[in-house]
């Protein structure tokens, strides 16, 4: 599958989330974890669509500390501190659609993080794709956010 196919994934995640965030990881080509609909506050409010997904893969693949290799995508720029997390787990990509800014002035508000920044703590070199389907997942907070 392509970067455009595993996005919308994660975007089709959202639509059916408590709140509009979707994520997956992608190891090897397999999806190993999904957010589904334990997003935002569900379980605490610490329970981002990209925490869900990062502990769905461990539990799932038996992979705790050993996502290094694998692909997060994300409907949204991840905050702060999902964004520790991806480093932590040393992920090699990170492919997000809509903005930290678009969830901001559309859903909720946000702590505007530059995660470029951020990824010079990282262990290993991440690749990041930024704004992939970018108007598909805007649309989705949109919705939701009436």
């Amino acid at each position: 599958m392509t970067d455009e196919q595993y996005i919308d994934i994660a975007i089709e995640i959202s639509k059916k989330a408590k709140n509009p965030y979707g994520a997956i990881v992608v190891k090897d080509g397999e999806i190993i974890g999904r957010s589904d609909d334990k997003t935002l506050i569900e379980t605490s409010m610490y329970s981002h669509a990209e925490l869900e997904a990062i502990e769905s893969a461990s539990k799932n693949k038996n992979l705790y500390g050993d996502l290094k290799g694998a692909t997060m995508y994300v409907s949204c720029e991840p905050c702060m501190m999902c964004m520790g997390a991806i480093l932590y787990e040393e992920f090699d990509k990170l492919v997000y659609a809509a903005t930290l800014q678009d969830s901001n002035d559309i859903y909720c508000p946000e702590m505007i993080t530059n995660i470029d920044e951020l990824v010079k703590y990282s262990k290993n070199k991440m690749e990041i794709v930024k704004e992939l389907h970018r108007d598909k997942a805007i649309e989705v907070l949109k919705e939701r956010g009436k």
